[in-house]
């Protein structure tokens, strides 16, 4: 028996974005700001970049129903090794 693999949904303009961030001093953040940009919220802060890119892609799923662009820093991209002819 295999896998099942889901697509994702398309971006939906009215929900937002989950951004991976540097953190205050080391680390990373990772945060929802809303379509309008007029609020953030779901913050929550990780010791590596891989973990926090991987936090913000379940908060983008289990959150938002997989419906937000993920924005990754250049910082978590290269903490993550991953360059961005990777994706």
């Amino acid at each position: 028996m295999g896998n099942l693999v889901h697509f994702p949904r398309p971006h939906d303009d009215s929900r937002g974005t989950v951004h991976v961030m540097p953190g205050d001093g080391s680390g990373f953040e990772i945060g929802h700001e809303s379509a309008s940009g007029n609020s953030w919220g779901s913050f929550s802060s990780y010791d590596n970049a891989q973990a926090a890119i991987i936090a913000a892609h379940a908060l983008n799923r289990d959150v938002y129903q997989g419906t937000c662009n993920v924005s990754i820093c250049e910082a978590a991209l290269d903490g993550a090794g991953i360059g961005r002819g990777d994706f």
